[in-house]
């Protein structure tokens, strides 16, 4: 697979993985249609719906509307769940496909030039990885241990009785 890819010329390879993108999405897309119109009576798809991802992108789809399509593209870990999220909330075709089609192609050209590169790169040698791989595991053990932090202080700020002043 490897060898076919990088065969394949700067916007042939883009064009690969846009058409990859495409169809990955659209099947989400689709499956998440279905769960709208009844598929949450399933129990798979109902835990998956359950999940802290699948509201965080309910919320950032709620706030963002039709831009968190072509956004999620840029993340990692989000896609699937921003993408289920218009579906279930039934985000409109005339807008959904457009969307849809300017992420996917960000997410082809990401990863037919930097993004392949760094997967082949990582595979030949894992260990030259490893200290992203170690800074992301740092940053987000602190993201989370501030984001406790903040949520403990808040409520014991709220279980604190409101004092009035005496005069």
């Amino acid at each position: 697979m490897q060898a076919w890819l990088e065969s394949l010329s700067l916007g042939a390879g883009i064009a690969f993985f846009w058409m990859v993108a495409i169809i990955r999405t659209t099947a989400v897309f689709i499956l998440g249609r279905a769960a709208a119109t009844g598929g949450r009576r399933i129990d798979r798809i109902r835990r998956l719906m359950d999940t802290a991802v699948y509201r965080r992108a309910e919320r950032v789809v709620h706030r963002w509307g039709v831009l968190a399509v072509p956004a999620c593209f840029l993340t990692v870990g989000l896609q699937t769940a921003v993408i289920l999220a218009t579906a279930v909330t039934r985000m409109p075709l005339h807008r959904w496909i457009p969307a849809m089609l300017v992420g996917t192609l960000i997410w082809g050209v990401v990863y037919g030039t930097v993004g392949m590169a760094v997967v082949w790169a990582w595979l030949e040698q894992p260990w030259v990885i490893a200290p992203v791989v170690v800074a992301l595991v740092l940053l987000a053990a602190g993201h989370t241990a501030r984001t406790r932090c903040r949520a403990r202080r808040d409520a014991r700020s709220s279980s604190s009785p409101v004092r009035t002043p005496t005069r």
